[in-house]
């Protein structure tokens, strides 16, 4: 049981056949007969587990691949935006899976939920491109109507001269499950050609996804609650390095002139794997929370901190801004300069590794030692949750959020008038 499922990529390099796995007489698409799938378990470095599938028929040699994450649901979905100006833009690499759909505003053009897939914003074109061309020779109904094919071939060179970069456009990749990605050139500081906002799933989302649930207990839970306060909760999970089975221990505790928090504990005996994450307890504030703190010693890098899963970091001396992560901590000053670190790689998969560029992998460097080091570092914690808070903090700001902000958080449109005449009755 202690065998990792998936293998590391570097690994599988050197010798894939050790861990492919061969499908025989599997239907072809193309032609009807048998052929042959071939699938790989694997750990990319820096990124997460996938799934790579290859189909082959050796009857009318049409060839598939496919990419599938195999890694858990993200908790949050994801939307990026990106403006394509240049053909430099053109080479982002990206990461596509079967849940995102891909937008561009420019051309009313959509692309629904396709095959996973890691390529480049180029690769997104010339894949639409192909199957357009592919439609338009093959399709009865634009031969037989001449106004059609012309908006077709229109629309393919349309297609052709963004593939070129002789045009600006908006490519936007929005995704459900949370698990794509868009290249940032600037990382780990923020891009001003690329956008990048978390969204709440509507409950048919996560039906889509498989992930909601009805408890059909829920309202006899609520009439039999205990003291939380005084139990730890325990539920079974799977580790979210290895996958293996192990349990999560979930904690209701009241922080000293803060409030309520639920911590949330992972430890795996097989790997060894251990997280925490940190839940408000007390719902979101009237007002968000702007903290500041000076780092100058070694007591300060001791201070306890809850970031929450809304709050956005800011250190001016590095110009560095990290959007929200998805998940709380509660950690030390220190150990939030950890956490940055893993978050930059989780959040930038293309920061590390063979295929990154030689700029990138320096600041990378560079900015890990000074993490490391933070002191003489100023550290601004903003939450527009207001459910932030840093031991001793240098300054403590609480501004009203901004419309942009309550929209985001879905606060704009919930109506409480019921609620209240309800408890008036």
């Amino acid at each position: 049981m202690s065998e990792k499922l998936f293998a590391d990529l570097r690994k599988v390099a050197e010798d894939p056949n050790d861990d492919m796995t061969e499908i025989e007489n599997c239907y072809c698409v193309n032609c009807g007969k048998d052929g042959t799938t071939r699938m790989l378990l694997t750990d990319i470095p820096f990124f997460r587990q996938v799934v790579v599938m290859s189909f082959e028929c050796p009857y009318c040699n049409f060839r598939n691949n496919e990419l599938q994450p195999a890694n858990k649901i993200a908790e949050k979905g994801i939307r990026y935006e990106l403006t394509v100006s240049n053909v430099k833009d053109l080479s982002r690499q990206l990461i596509k899976t079967e849940w995102a759909h891909v937008k561009i505003p420019e051309l009313d053009f959509e692309i629904k939920q396709q095959n996973s897939m890691i390529t480049t914003v180029e690769g997104i074109l010339q894949r639409t491109i192909t199957g357009l061309e592919y439609s338009l020779q093959n399709n009865e109904q634009f031969n037989n109507d001449d106004q059609q094919q012309k908006a077709m071939i229109d629309f393919i060179e349309k297609m052709r001269r963004l593939q070129n970069g002789s045009e600006t456009f908006t490519l936007i990749i929005e995704d459900i499950s949370g698990n794509s990605f868009i290249e940032n050139f600037l990382a780990p500081q923020s891009d001003p050609q690329l956008k990048a906002t978390n969204f709440i799933r509507t409950i048919d989302e996560d039906k889509l996804l498989g992930i909601y649930e009805i408890d059909p207990n829920e309202s006899s839970q609520t009439e039999n609650s205990t003291n939380l306060k005084d139990e730890v909760l325990q539920f079974p999970t799977n580790c979210p390095n290895c996958n293996a089975p192990c349990f999560t221990n979930m904690k209701l505790t009241k922080i000293p002139h803060f409030k309520e928090i639920i911590i949330m504990a992972t430890n795996c005996e097989i790997c060894g794997n251990r997280t925490n994450e940190v839940k408000s307890g007390a719902g979101i504030e009237s007002k968000g929370v702007r903290i500041t703190i000076n780092i100058q010693n070694d007591d300060d890098l001791k201070k306890e901190v809850v970031r929450s899963d809304t709050c956005n970091i800011l250190i001016p001396e590095l110009s560095l801004t990290l959007n929200s992560s998805g998940s709380g901590r509660y950690t030390t000053i220190q150990g939030l300069g950890m956490n940055i670190i893993d978050d930059l790689q989780r959040t930038n998969p293309f920061i590390d590794g063979d295929s990154t560029r030689d700029e990138i992998r320096k600041k990378i460097e560079k900015l890990k030692q000074r993490l490391t080091d933070m002191i003489g570092l100023t550290i601004i914690l903003d939450d527009p949750c207001g459910n932030s808070f840093v031991e001793q903090a240098n300054n403590v700001e609480h501004y009203e959020r901004s419309w942009e902000q309550n929209e985001e958080l879905g606060l704009n449109d919930i109506n409480t008038d019921d609620a209240n005449q309800t408890l008036t009755k």
